[in-house]
């Protein structure tokens, strides 16, 4: 399996299996899309931004085809955007009562850092992460290390 940017193709074939709003393609013409592919298939992808929150790095969307999860490819899809954003803080939300989104994020070295009701449309808990870039001094945190403070 290969993570990559996506072709414009790519992103107009996530409409498969993706679970979130919204077209792919969009993040694709700002240059914001990963894919992993295995073979000619595409089984994942992360959508991100550079700016759009609070003009910090912010995991959108992560979606995994359900025939190919539990194999490590979102983790691997989030490393991708970790590794081209090295050295800066990376932030990601999902749903309180995503168990496995809130799993893979803290087995990252994510840190919780609050909650908001009401941005969903079933008034759950929206659960935001930080992914510290640096340990303060300066030097890279390495995946799943504690960070400072």
């Amino acid at each position: 399996m290969i993570i990559r940017r996506a072709t414009y193709d790519e992103a107009k074939s996530l409409r498969a299996f993706d679970e979130f709003l919204g077209d792919r393609r969009v993040d694709n013409w700002r240059g914001e899309l990963f894919v992993c592919a295995d073979g000619a298939e595409v089984v994942g992808y992360v959508a991100y931004s550079s700016n759009l929150f609070y003009n910090r790095p912010f995991v959108a969307l992560l979606c995994v085809r359900e025939s190919h999860r539990r194999r490590g490819i979102g983790r691997r899809l989030v490393r991708r955007v970790l590794d081209a954003y090295e050295g800066l803080d990376v932030w990601v939300s999902t749903e309180a009562w995503s168990t496995p989104a809130v799993a893979l994020f803290e087995g990252m070295g994510f840190r919780r850092m609050g909650a908001i009701a009401g941005l969903n449309r079933d008034d759950t808990e929206e659960v935001f992460f930080v992914f510290r870039g640096t340990a303060g001094d300066g030097t890279a945190v390495a995946e799943g290390e504690a960070t400072p403070g």
